[in-house]
């Protein structure tokens, strides 16, 4: 089964330390913070950092950075954030990288987070670094279903290709399985579409010792309204779950090329009769 990120708060009680321009008098900022992620911040790779202002006047952040050893390559975003006074929470949404797997997935715990913001004091900006606290069960399970997913990658990978349009109007696919290590059999227990396309196959395994293994699907359209067409955020994210020797599935993503794209970017719009 896919084992979604856990969405839960962490709440940040910790004052917050001033950076070194600022005079050493200088008054805390009175800001709390919470880690979450939701549904929609798992499609994107993102989590929030939800703020909370302890003053009695508005602060504006203008930009963000989630920093952890666990994790690498996501980096600061700029924003224009204004967080109010009392109950009101402040979103800033904020991707949190690729995790580091340093051992065996389930084995890991990520290592003490720290939300770094710049908020603007007067006509001077003054860095703020709340430490996050240890430890983070959401931080975990996204560190591990990275890790997951990259021990995975190291015994085969998924690639969607052979599509051709049927009879009725859908269409014909593989998704090939290609071992890239190891001699495991791999199974593929399920696998799912998107939000504009369903995705049809029976669970296949590649033997133990075999190269590849093409899986037939069947491909239809899912959703046709303009609205889900034009504003969807990732149409070829395609889950797909595969279990490595008696392991259990671990969920994945198949590969989806440029020319796999371009024939389902077409059959969405032929199959609803939209303009290309």
């Amino acid at each position: 089964m896919w084992r979604r990120p856990v969405l839960i708060g962490v709440v940040v009680l910790g004052a917050a330390a001033a950076c070194a321009a600022a005079p050493s008098d200088a008054p805390e900022i009175p800001l709390g913070a919470e880690l979450v992620q939701h549904r929609t911040d798992q499609v994107t790779r993102t989590v929030k950092i939800q703020l909370s202002n302890r003053g009695d006047a508005p602060i504006q952040v203008v930009r963000a950075e989630l920093r952890s050893p666990s994790f690498t390559g996501a980096g600061p975003v700029d924003t224009d954030t204004l967080v109010m006074t009392g109950d009101v929470r402040t979103d800033i949404r904020i991707g949190y990288g690729r995790g580091v797997c340093a051992g065996p997935a389930g084995t890991l715990t990520a290592e003490p987070a720290t939300a770094v913001l710049s908020v603007r004091d007067g006509d001077r900006k003054r860095k703020v670094e709340l430490a996050l606290p240890y430890p983070s069960e959401l931080l975990n399970s996204l560190l591990r279903a990275d890790c997951e997913q990259a021990e995975v990658a190291r015994v085969a990978t998924a690639t969607l290709t052979g599509l051709a349009e049927r009879p009725d109007g859908a269409l014909d696919a593989v998704v090939r399985l290609t071992r890239t290590g190891g001699t495991e059999p791999v199974r593929m227990t399920q696998l799912r579409g998107s939000i504009l396309y369903t995705l049809t196959a029976a669970p296949r395994t590649l033997a133990a010792g075999a190269t590849t293994l093409d899986i037939p699907l069947t491909i239809d359209s899912n959703r046709c309204d303009p609205h889900a067409v034009g504003e969807v955020k990732k149409p070829y994210e395609f889950p797909i779950w595969l279990a490595v020797g008696d392991a259990p599935a671990v969920y994945t993503l198949i590969e989806v090329p440029t020319e796999a794209q371009e024939a389902l970017f077409a059959f969405v719009h032929r199959r609803c009769g939209l303009p290309g």
